[in-house]
């Protein structure tokens, strides 16, 4: 066995001695399904949630039967502005002359009330204005002068399950390939430093490129088991989700295989260079607890990219935004989930950025470990 295995054998063994590493797997793969389940329990409370409309007047006629069949439950009350503060989440007055509608802008139960109710009276308001013409003679449809038919290409409720995988599968690849292969990473150097063992594993006949690769191979093997773990718990959650009613039929999220493949390509990538860097920062630091103060400007790094998915679901960027690391991983999966499709120069941009970028921190920390008064120092 080379000197690269041995190194390698070694690490993972300590590894897998270590709790804190199992914990941190142990608790993503667990807790990723949980989150999920209480995110659609959420969803399909507020989608399926009756809301209550209190009201003065006289309800026109077919209108109380509207507001019963859209999830809006009437209430009477005395004064509608001062119940749709906190007694009901919409306040109406119907008048002679209208709809006097009240409701607080600052309650989301108010904001999808009212929504509901612009619908309805809408669609009333057409009824009535339809029926008023037929009964004097004249067509209705002179009122939709320029009909427009629309032809989705693609259904809506695989686009809304494919939209939510877009969001949670580049966050949860992103973040747990950083950490759970951190705690790992900072004990095989920052910690051996602190125990005062790594003095002498550096004075094996072992060329130090060796040690350091070995190291490295190790903590990219629990960094990408521990992002595939949270994975493949969070399909197996969304699989018992459905989306869409029975009017559109229900659609359980899935992974297509060409989804599937860049995934598993960019955790090896995101695994090996987050390894190189935090042992790098790790080797850097005197003790455990110093090199986790370097690696928690990484939590940050790696958030942000992922929230772009959520905050410009429609970011259309150039070849250049691909050169940015981790934001161009995100990027790459948010389309090959969304579309089912990669430009592949796209993909070899981003392989090349996140390549390099593994090299530069693996040269780092090459250079540190090839520095005796930086290892050696107490």
């Amino acid at each position: 066995m080379t000197s690269v295995g041995i190194v390698f054998m070694k690490e993972i063994r300590e590894i897998l001695r270590d709790r804190r590493t199992l914990m941190a797997i142990g608790l993503a793969t667990l807790a990723t399904p949980v989150v999920l389940f209480v995110i659609s329990q959420v969803s399909t409370k507020t989608a399926s949630q009756t809301y209550t409309v209190g009201y003065t007047g006289d309800i026109p006629a077919g209108l109380d039967i509207l507001f019963n069949s859209t999830g809006l439950k009437l209430e009477q009350v005395d004064d509608p502005a001062t119940a749709a503060k906190q007694q009901v989440d919409v306040g109406v007055a119907f008048t002679s002359s209208g709809i006097d509608e009240y409701y607080d802008p600052t309650r989301q139960s108010a904001q999808i009330a009212d929504v509901r109710l612009q619908t309805i009276v809408s669609r009333y308001d057409a009824a009535k204005i339809a029926a008023t013409l037929q009964q004097k003679g004249v067509d209705p449809s002179v009122l939709n002068p320029l009909p427009v038919t629309v032809h989705p290409l693609s259904s809506p409720t695989r686009a809304a399950g494919n939209s939510f995988l877009s969001f949670f599968l580049p966050y949860i690849l992103i973040t747990m390939s950083l950490t759970g292969g951190l705690s790992a990473a900072l004990d095989t150097s920052a910690g051996e430093r602190e125990r005062k063992t790594l003095e002498s594993l550096l004075l094996t006949p072992a060329p130090r490129s060796h040690l350091l690769i070995g190291k490295i191979l190790a903590v990219t093997a629990i960094s990408l088991t521990a992002a595939l773990a949270a994975i493949v718990s969070m399909l197996i959650a969304l699989s018992q989700i459905s989306f869409g009613g029975a009017r559109n039929g229900d659609f359980n999220v899935a992974l297509t295989p060409l989804a599937a493949m860049v995934m598993v390509w960019l955790a090896v990538l995101l695994a090996g260079s987050f390894s190189c860097l935090t042992i790098a920062l790790g080797t850097l630091a005197r003790n455990f607890r110093q090199g986790q103060a370097y690696a928690t400007p990484l939590y940050f790094i790696t958030i942000f990219p992922a929230s772009i998915v959520l905050f410009i679901p429609d970011f259309n960027p150039n070849v250049a935004y691909y050169l940015i690391p981790i934001l161009n991983a995100v990027l790459v999966l948010r389309d090959a989930i969304t579309h089912d499709a990669v430009a592949w120069s796209s993909l070899v941009v981003t392989s090349a950025s996140l390549v390099l970028t593994g090299a530069l921190c693996f040269y780092a920390a090459l250079r540190l470990f090839t520095r005796e008064a930086l290892l050696v120092r107490s």
